[in-house]
């Protein structure tokens, strides 16, 4: 393992390594920009091109500085295609709820909730950055977010605004 570390460390350190971080977050903020604006005009493509740049540079500052380690899988990817669904199921559960405390002046009783989360220690890049996705998965559907991680148990504590019977999935991993 250090051997993998010190190999992929030494790749990031070298120019190419500098330049293609700087192209991804680039395309990432580029395309994040377009969706967020949604117009096609090329004003909007050179203020989101400048943005990004801006934006790309402040993120290869910070990772060669340390500040924020972060190290991805690519098979955190998989988790996204559950998110859409997610969304739409809580915001339907959400809207129920809220009918039934206009309508029928039902209470919505939310809570916390405790889930297990596998090997949730670490203060590797690669732990760090599986928790910092799994609190950005557990908190894009409406009716959940992460409060935070007990990492001595392995746990992640949750709060859901209209509590349900399976504990949200918030791990990346598969």
């Amino acid at each position: 393992m250090p051997e993998r570390r010190r190999r992929r460390r030494r790749s990031i350190e070298t120019l190419g390594g500098r330049v293609a971080f700087w192209l991804a977050w680039w395309a990432v903020c580029f395309g994040l920009w377009l969706l967020l604006v949604f117009k096609t005009e090329r004003l909007e493509f050179a203020a989101g091109a400048v943005a990004a740049a801006f934006a790309a540079t402040a993120a290869e500052l910070v990772r060669s500085r340390g500040y924020a380690p972060f190290a991805a899988e690519a098979g955190w990817l998989r988790a996204l295609p559950r998110l859409p669904r997610a969304v739409l199921t809580d915001c339907a559960l959400l809207a129920h709820a809220l009918w039934r405390r206009l309508v029928r002046g039902q209470p919505i009783e939310g809570g916390f909730r405790v889930v297990h989360f596998e090997d949730c220690g670490g203060d590797d890049p690669r732990s760090e950055g599986r928790r910092a996705v799994a609190k950005w998965l557990g908190g894009v559907a409406p009716n959940t977010y992460v409060v935070g991680f007990d990492e001595e148990r392995d746990i992640v504590l949750v709060h859901q605004l209209v509590l349900t019977d399976r504990p949200p999935d918030v791990d990346p991993r598969p």
